[in-house]
This record gives structure tokens, sequence and C-alpha cells, in this order.
């Protein structure tokens, strides 16, 4: 196959070859021909890298990137779908992990395909859809391995978006690549994946301890999807608005925090929106109150104000259901 098929075509050739030791092993229970499939499938996800992943132009939808990449995608999440824990022929492929391998291989190959797909702006936002799939995805099959690898996805992603907030690249002359529908949308996304990430709380509650480390980062799922957009959305404030209108900015910010805290009864995001007023009052009386234009001033002074006052207002409506989640 090495010598014989075109570039393009060596991954893909190996992956149907993969799958077909796959079959007959599961179907003659014959343990190495399955495990030689597992070879095949991971030297195939390693030749896209190689080959097929910058094959096409630039921004084209449906080319060679596209139609060689995506067969190999349905090859390795085939092939993981037919290793259930109900199946105790494979046995030896699960407890050696041959199925999280081919899940993560699955799932690697669409992230990559969308990084060469998508123009730098939106990769961010392509990114976050997949994290919503795979949330949705773990809740439904019940895997968590797909939770796993959505937490995993929502750290790159937000590297990605800080690596658009601060530059491109060590020479780029500028601080900001993007718009606000651009990361607004990516923000969006992430928030979506609230009540996905509330209920996988619940069900992970349910079920036997962890090690204090894994059970810290896998079971909570619901602040990784808070905290993540939260403190993107607050740096593109910060280097997208106006100087003057960065407190107000941040103050309404800080409501609309608090009303979400209110209505998932959160601790963590109550603190996180008083914490963020708390920094706006202090921005006031630090630089703005002396630095601003006048009008700028008299907009801050109202709007954080009244942002105050509606806080106020709502601890004073709400304090029973505060203390109950103190």
């Amino acid at each position: 196959m090495w010598y014989e098929l075109q570039p393009l075509s060596v991954a893909v050739g190996w992956a149907v070859f993969g799958l077909v030791l796959f079959e007959y092993g599961l179907l003659r229970n014959t343990r190495q021909f399955r495990f030689q499939a597992y070879v095949a499938l991971a030297a195939a996800f390693g030749r896209i890298f190689f080959a097929n992943l910058t094959a096409g132009n630039p921004g084209e939808f449906w080319g060679p990137r596209m139609y060689s990449v995506l067969p190999l995608t349905l090859i390795f999440f085939f092939v993981y779908a037919q290793l259930g824990p109900d199946e105790a022929s494979i046995r030896d492929d699960r407890r050696l992990h041959f199925d999280d391998l081919l899940g993560y291989v699955g799932t690697g190959s669409i992230v990559a395909l969308l990084y060469f797909q998508f123009a730098n702006d939106w990769l961010v936002t392509a990114w976050a859809v997949v994290v919503f799939v795979l949330f949705g995805v773990a809740l439904l099959l019940k895997r968590s391995m797909f939770l796993h690898q959505g937490i995993l996805l929502i750290v790159g992603t937000s590297a990605r978006v800080m690596h658009n907030l601060f530059g491109a690249s060590y020479f780029s002359g500028g601080d900001w690549t993007g718009g606000y529908f651009v990361l607004g949308s990516a923000v969006a996304v992430m928030l979506a994946c609230l009540p996905f990430a509330f209920r996988l709380r619940d069900r992970l509650k349910a079920q036997a301890p962890m090690n204090r480390l894994m059970g810290a980062v896998v079971r909570h799922p619901e602040q990784f999807m808070f905290f993540a957009p939260v403190l993107l959305f607050t740096l593109m404030l910060a280097l997208k608005m106006r100087a003057g209108m960065v407190t107000v900015a941040w103050g309404i910010e800080g409501v609309l925090i608090m009303l979400l805290a209110l209505a998932v009864s959160e601790r963590s995001y109550r603190l996180t929106g008083l914490t963020l007023l708390l920094v706006c009052v202090g921005r006031i009386m630090v630089r703005d109150a002396w630095g601003l234009a006048p009008r700028d001033r008299y907009i801050t002074f109202i709007i954080l104000g009244a942002a105050l006052l509606l806080v106020s207002l709502l601890y004073s409506k709400y304090r029973d259901a505060i203390r109950q989640f103190l």
C-alpha cells in the first residue's frame, strides 16, 4: 500500500485494512488480528498529519482534505462502537485500553481536521461546537471518555483564544485577532454546555469515588464550562472595549453572572460575580475617577451604581435562597 497507493490514499488504505483485520479478528475471536488492526488504525491516524491534512487549498470546504480524512473518522468510531463493555470476547482489548485509543483517535482526527479547515479566527468556535457535542454524547451514551475529551478540548480552546487575544506570534504587531462575534459565538457555545455539565456532575456523584485529583477535575465539569468562557469574555472586554467603557462592560457582566448564579444556585458563580463588581469599584477609585473624560466618568458612575443597586436588591429579595448555598 505504501508504494502502490497515491499519497492521499495511503491513510485510507491502512484504515480499511485495519477495519478488515478487526472484523475478521472479532468474527474468529482471534486477539492477534485485532491487535494488528489497532496498529494499522493508529498508523493511519498518524499518516494524515503528513499528507492529508495539508492537501487542498486554504479555505476550501470540500476538497481532498475533507474527503480523505472523514472516512477515517467514521472507521475509527465504527470500530470503537464495537468495543462495548458488554462484549466478553474483547475483554483483553478493553483491559489494554484500545477502546479509549480508538475514541481519542476519532475525536483527534476531527479536531485536527477543523484546525486545518477553518480560518484562525473561527477555529475557536468550531472547537467549542465539538466540546458541546462531546458533552452531549457523554450524557447520552454514558461514556465518561467523551467527558474527559471535552474537558481537554476546552483547555485547548481556551489556549487558542488566548493565542488570538494576545497576538498570533512573537513577531505580530497587533494584540487582537478576531471580533466580538467570533469570540462571542465561542463563549456562547461554551456556556450552552452548562446544562449538560450539571447533569453529568449529578451522575458522577452517584458513581464510585475516584482518586482526589481525578475527582477534582472530572466531577465538576460545570466549573470548567463556566470559568473558561467567563475568563475569556472578560479578557476580550479588557482588550477590545474603549478604555473608558471597560469598567462599564465588566459591571454589566458581573450583574449577568449574579443572575446566572441565582438561577442555578451555584456559590462559585456568585462569588465570581461579586469579585468582578468589586474589581470594578476598585478600578473606579484607582483609575477611572481620575483619568477618564467627564462623559465617560459620568456614564461609568451611573451604570456601575445601578449595577450595584440591582445586586443589592437581588440579595435582599433572595436572601433565604442565597443562605442555602453559602
